[in-house]
C-alpha cells in the first residue's frame, strides 16, 4: 500500500510532470571530445550533476567545437538521465551583437561580440541589403591546382596555369 495520500490522478499528474521535467535539461558545458564521429560533452545539468559522453547532435554539414562555459540544451529519452543528447550549444559571450534584423553571422571565438562585420577578425556575413562580407587575415581559394590567395601583408597571390581576363 502507499504512503501517498493523494488521489490517483494526483499521483498520476504528479509523476507525469517529474517525467516531463527530466526531458529537456539545460547544461554548462565543462570538456569536449571532439576526436570521434559525434563529439562527446561533459556537462553540469544542475548543482552536482555532472553527464559524461553527451552526444552533441549537429545539423548536416555544420559543426563546431564549443568552448567550456557554452550552455547547451540536452534531451533525454524518456526522461532517463542516463540517454541524452545535447543538441544545441551557445556561447553568450562570443555571439555577435551587431547584426541588423534578418542578418545571418558564421563567426569564431576570436571575434570581438561587439564588432561590426567589416572590423570582426573572422567572420561571414549575409546581410538582408545582399551585402555578402567576408572578414579574414588571409583568403585562401583552391579550384583543382589553381589557387587564388588574398592576404593582409602579402597581398594578392595567384597561382595558375593561365589567367584571362574578359568584359562583362
Amino acid at each position: 500500500m502507499s504512503n501517498d495520500s493523494r488521489d490517483p490522478f494526483s499521483r498520476f499528474m504528479g509523476s507525469s510532470l517529474r517525467a516531463l521535467d527530466n526531458l529537456i535539461a539545460r547544461a554548462v558545458i565543462h570538456l569536449v571530445a571532439a576526436a570521434g564521429p559525434t563529439q562527446q560533452l561533459q556537462a553540469e545539468i544542475s548543482a552536482g550533476e555532472v553527464k559524461e559522453d553527451l552526444d552533441l547532435l549537429e545539423p548536416y554539414g555544420f559543426t563546431g567545437q564549443p568552448l567550456p562555459g557554452a550552455v547547451a540544451v540536452c534531451l533525454f529519452m524518456g526522461g532517463e538521465r542516463d540517454n541524452g543528447a545535447a543538441i544545441l550549444a551557445h556561447d553568450q559571450d562570443k555571439r555577435p551583437r551587431t547584426l541588423a534584423p534578418g542578418d545571418v553571422a558564421l563567426y569564431t571565438d576570436q571575434d570581438d561580440p561587439a564588432a561590426a562585420a567589416q572590423d570582426a577578425y573572422h567572420r561571414l556575413q549575409f546581410g538582408r541589403d545582399r551585402t555578402v562580407t567576408l572578414r579574414a587575415k588571409r583568403l585562401d581559394i583552391q579550384c583543382g591546382t589553381q589557387r587564388l590567395i588574398l592576404d593582409e601583408t602579402e597581398g594578392l597571390l595567384v597561382q595558375a596555369s593561365q589567367i584571362r581576363f574578359e568584359e562583362l
